[in-house]
């Protein structure tokens, strides 16, 4: 197994990352809110948003403020039932059940569905929307090749045949008329051997076992299924619009890049992809009369006011937007704590911290060691450095308190979350220097290593100096290199020209043999992660700490597959105690995420899917007093 998409999985949906905020919001009207906190501006309601748009198509959205402006728009099968992360209620989806062995999946559509240009919705839709995804290879390519393929093939077929496949399919997709589909059209998409079949107008079933999740011979029913189908990658696209402008090629589609036909209850009316995007009510919304017999499902409920996003990337500006009360809510791409006490001293916002797992699913942080190379191919070295931190320290002194130390791979408050109650590394500096001593340098190791560090903010550059600090007590002397996103991400890749990590090469600062990494969650589910921090190919793990363990490569993919309790939660304890006692990694800091918002705007309810507020969400019955 050794699958191309598990290496970009991490570089989705963070663009948001350390910020503030929670996943999903829905807010209705609260009649007695405090009438001196009034808004200027009420329909449309104002919200600054700190990470830009590129684009609103499914197939290519690629951030966490992309992944929000699509959800607006266009709706999955099923999404996020409120503040949980286990359960789901329907969205596209009527109903929906599996067979015994976890591997087939039916979902019955809703009768009335269609798009907002009045297009219907039925599984011959959903059929062309999911292979489009596929077909497209684009970003989010991997939130369904994790599990699906094209048709009659693996994701490990021969090259040749899947070439084959792929061309053959783009142009079903290019020319099969979805709406009014012939006999023999019919039968292709309800045919056997494939991963999606349209088995009648409103049934649609889903059979795993076909993508990288996988081996050569077999794949596994995988166990957060539900979670990956809310995500983009399961939304419905409407194909007699792709077909007219751009259709479906290996690449992006220009049109769809900035314009949306979607099912959800907002229009994008306008999208700049610098200045902002306008979300407006859908008059005609499929989902009306439902949401009217099921008020509980805040998922399908109308929108009721307009919406505008304005690209705002300066925090002193969105703060004083919140004082001003010419916005109902700000997203920050870094919060800080001095930000933090100034928000929460003003009148009219609302600083809301969210409960754990909002900043677990937003980035966990940790300390990489590179295995393959002195001094961090000792083990002994290693429990050295996860000993020699002072965790309580970086805490208070970088974050203010606002974050919490953990135990990898899996985040805190996630489902095969350190099963074991293994303690999070303790400061313990007899300990490191005994172990030092036990090293190949027992009087430190000489020189100075490269530590490179991402900086959203100035808490990160604090933190790299107490740690510089910290590891000088053990004779370990680190030069701190801070690097903005983009060459934070390239030092993670393999240089195409010398197939050696670029983290290990003279380039950016580099080498860099220790180091700052994270992730940031796609969706709520633990092998989102120990396929990026655990598997010795993980994008997160491959060129930083370079483990590699064939046993947990194993259990990484059976968790995911893995229904039994007693099974999943050993496979787990088992990964999770491998990595704990080989310390790979310095698992050091989970930031608190915050909501931040006008007290007029009311009726929140969040989930943890994505990392920024109002960038992963749901609108639609958001209004104020």
């Amino acid at each position: 197994m050794n699958p191309t998409w598990v290496r970009v999985i991490a570089i989705a949906v963070v663009v948001g990352l350390v910020a503030t905020g929670v996943g999903v919001y829905y807010f209705y009207v609260k009649k007695n809110a405090n009438s001196s906190c009034e808004l200027q501006q009420k329909n449309p309601i104002t919200i600054d948003q700190a990470e830009r748009v590129a684009s609103i198509d499914p197939s290519a959205a690629f951030s966490t403020p992309e992944w929000g402006a699509v959800q607006q728009a266009y709706q999955p099968l099923i999404m996020y039932n409120g503040t949980s992360y286990t359960n789901f209620t329907p969205m596209l989806a009527q109903n929906w059940s599996h067979s015994a062995d976890g591997f087939h999946w039916n979902f019955t559509l809703f009768p009335g569905i269609h798009f907002s240009n009045g297009d219907p919705v039925t599984a011959c839709t959903l059929w062309f929307s999911y292979y489009r995804l596929l077909a497209m290879q684009g970003a989010d390519q991997y939130l369904l090749a994790e599990n699906f393929w094209i048709p009659g093939l693996t994701y490990y077929s021969p090259a040749s045949q899947n070439q084959a496949e792929f061309a053959n399919l783009t142009a079903q997709l290019n020319s099969w008329d979805f709406v009014n589909p012939n006999a023999s059209e019919v039968a292709a998409m309800a045919a056997p051997n494939q991963s999606f079949q349209a088995l009648t107008n409103r049934t649609l079933e889903l059979n795993l076992g076909s993508g990288y999740l996988a081996n050569a011979t077999s794949g596994i029913p995988y166990r957060f299924l539900l979670a990956e189908m809310a995500t983009p990658g399961g939304v419905a696209v409407d194909p007699r619009a792709v077909q007219a402008d751009g259709g479906v090629s290996n690449g992006t589609n220009a049109w769809m890049t900035s314009h949306a036909v979607g099912t959800g209850p907002y229009l994008i009316s306008a999208f700049d992809p610098v200045a902002g995007m306008t979300f407006t009510p859908d008059p005609h919304y499929w989902g009306a009369a439902v949401a009217a017999a099921q008020p509980w499902n805040v998922n399908l409920q109308p929108a009721k006011v307009a919406i505008q996003l304005n690209f705002q990337e300066d925090a002193a500006v969105n703060v004083q937007d919140l004082k001003s009360k010419s916005v109902a809510s700000a997203s920050f791409a870094y919060l800080g704590p001095d930000t933090v006490h100034q928000l929460q001293s003003t009148a009219c916002v609302v600083v809301q911290a969210e409960p754990l797992v909002y900043g677990s699913s937003s980035g966990a942080w940790w300390v990489y060691m590179n295995q393959s190379v002195a001094p961090f191919n000792n083990l002994s070295v290693r429990e050295a450095v996860v000993h020699a931190i002072n965790y309580s320290q970086i805490l208070q002194e970088a974050f203010g308190g606002y974050a919490s130390q953990w135990v990898g791979p899996v985040p805190p408050s996630y489902p095969g979350y350190d099963p074991q109650n293994l303690a999070p590394y303790s400061y313990d500096l007899t300990l490191a220097k005994q172990e030092m001593s036990q090293s190949p340098w027992p009087n430190g190791y000489p020189g100075t290593l490269n530590y490179e560090y991402l900086s959203p903010g100035p808490d990160w550059a604090q933190m790299a100096l107490l740690l510089k600090n910290d590891l000088m007590k053990i004779g370990i002397d680190i030069n701190p290199v801070a690097m903005g996103l983009d060459t934070f991400y390239q030092v993670q890749t393999i240089d195409p020209s010398t197939g050696q990590c670029l983290s290990m090469e003279n380039q950016n600062g580099g080498p860099f043999p220790i180091g700052q990494d994270f992730y940031a969650s796609d969706y709520i589910s633990p092998d989102d992660w120990t396929q990026q921090d655990a598997l010795s190919y993980g994008s997160a793990n491959i060129c930083m700490s370079g483990y590699a363990n064939s046993t947990v490569d194993g259990l990484v993919v059976a968790a995911a597959g893995e229904s039994n309790p007693a099974n999943f939660t050993s496979d787990y304890s088992q990964i999770t105690s491998a990595m704990y006692y080989n310390y790979t990694d310095a698992w050091l800091v989970v930031p608190t995420l915050f909501a931040v918002y006008n007290p007029t705007v009311q009726g929140i309810v969040s989930t943890p899917m994505g990392s920024t507020p109002f960038d992963t969400m749901e609108y639609n019955t958001i209004s104020a007093t």
